[in-house]
Formats: C-alpha cells, sequence, structure tokens
C-alpha cells in the first residue's frame, strides 16, 4: 500500500516523516493554501531528502502538487524541482494532461485529482471521466469536493459511492484520513495508495509526527505488510 503524506512544508517534517516509512511525500505549488510552499523552499527540503544519509535508509518519493497552472510554469517547477510524481488537483481536463505528459520525462508519473460529490446519481459520470483521464494520467486520486476549494478539506466523502474501485482503476485514496478511518476507508474501496495530510496536523503546514506514525502502522498493518520505516 502506497502512502504520501502530503502538505509538507518544512525538513524536519520531510525527514522524520520519510524515517517513519511514508512512500511520498506532496509539496504544493499553487493554490492559497496555508501549506503552500515556493520552489526554492520545496527544493531546500528535497535536497536535504536526498541526501547519502537519508537516501541510505530509504528512497522517498517527491510530488510536486498544481492546480490549475499554466503548462509553463508547471514544466519550469518540474525542471527545477525534479519530481518524482506531478500531481494535479484543479480542473485539468484529459487534453491538459495529454499536452503535459508530452512535455515532461518519462520517468515522472502523472497524478490526476478527481473530487468526489456524495451524490450516488454521479457515480457514473464521474466513472467514465476517470476512464477518459486514465488515458493520460498514471494514477486518480479521489477526494472530496468542496467548492472553490482543491484539498485539504479534512472531511470525508461517502467511500460506499467509491466501492472497489480500486480494483479496476489505479485509485489513491484522499479525504479527511486519519488512524482512526483509514481500515475502513481501504477495506470499502481497495485503492492503491492513500493521501493523507490536513488530519494529521498541529496546525496547518505542521505535521503531528505521532499522528502520522500511526497512521502509517495502521495502513501498513490493514495489508499485513511490515512498516517501511522498520529496521
Amino acid at each position: 500500500m502506497w502512502i504520501k503524506i502530503c502538505g509538507i512544508t518544512n525538513e524536519a517534517d520531510a525527514v522524520n516523516i520519510s524515517n517513519l516509512g511514508a512512500d511520498a511525500l506532496g509539496f504544493i505549488l499553487s493554490t492559497d493554501s496555508p501549506r503552500r510552499v515556493d520552489v526554492r523552499k520545496a527544493k531546500k527540503v528535497t535536497c536535504a531528502l536526498r541526501s547519502e544519509e537519508i537516501m541510505a535508509k530509504k528512497k522517498v518519493s517527491i510530488v510536486g502538487v498544481f492546480v490549475n497552472e499554466e503548462l509553463e510554469r508547471v514544466l519550469d517547477a518540474t525542471e527545477e524541482l525534479a519530481p518524482d510524481y506531478i500531481q494535479l488537483s484543479g480542473d485539468e481536463d484529459a487534453e491538459y494532461i495529454r499536452k503535459i505528459k508530452t512535455m515532461l520525462s518519462k520517468d515522472i508519473k502523472i497524478i490526476k485529482t478527481i473530487r468526489i460529490k456524495d451524490n450516488t446519481g454521479l457515480v457514473g459520470n464521474t466513472h467514465r471521466e476517470m476512464q477518459r483521464l486514465r488515458r493520460f494520467a498514471d494514477f486518480l486520486l479521489v477526494d472530496t469536493f468542496k467548492k472553490d476549494l482543491y484539498g485539504g478539506t479534512g472531511k470525508s466523502f461517502r467511500w460506499d459511492i467509491t466501492k472497489d474501485w480500486g480494483l479496476e482503476l489505479p485509485i489513491i485514496l484522499s479525504g479527511g484520513l486519519n488512524s482512526e478511518n483509514v481500515r475502513q476507508a481501504i477495506n470499502l474501496v481497495k485503492p492503491f495508495g492513500v493521501d493523507a495530510s490536513s488530519r494529521l496536523e498541529i496546525y496547518p503546514g505542521k505535521k503531528d509526527l505521532e499522528k502520522v506514525k500511526k497512521f502509517i502502522e495502521i495502513v501498513r498493518a490493514s495489508r499485513g505488510e511490515k512498516n517501511k520505516g522498520e529496521h
């Protein structure tokens, strides 16, 4: 089970969370989120993560998160930061994803966020849209819909709406996840991975390491995995 902790803003959290066993760390490079960091600061943090000491323990992937950005800015930031994944969390359509995919290195994977409304009548349309986006996106991240807010809601959607979607689509599950609810969410959706942020914080941009540790342990236990942070 792939685990991403998003909204990283500082070196201490990045190094500690990497050592706790997270697979990926997300850096929000767009929007007016309180967790936003500029590319220069994100690069400083990722350089610390990629030091020999950290890499000797475990390689953690870097995810650059963008929302409705101009293509050129995404490309410039990607060249500077050299992430492993690009996450598009706005209203980007299939054509936008197609264009950016042709411009990026083939080694960089694309994650496209889909915001889910608690309305069973929209499930069919959402599922068909995800099938279209899947032609160009490597992974589909499902998050909670909230008007004018692209992520970081701290709220969960009805997981039963997306029951078993992970069996046919490369789903990353997000939206108000913490150690108390993630096991149930995984059992319903059966995703490739999970993504958490605001429910694991002391305050916006500062992670609670005890909450992160417990979250990672429960996710690993839900699939009978050994925590990758254990040595």
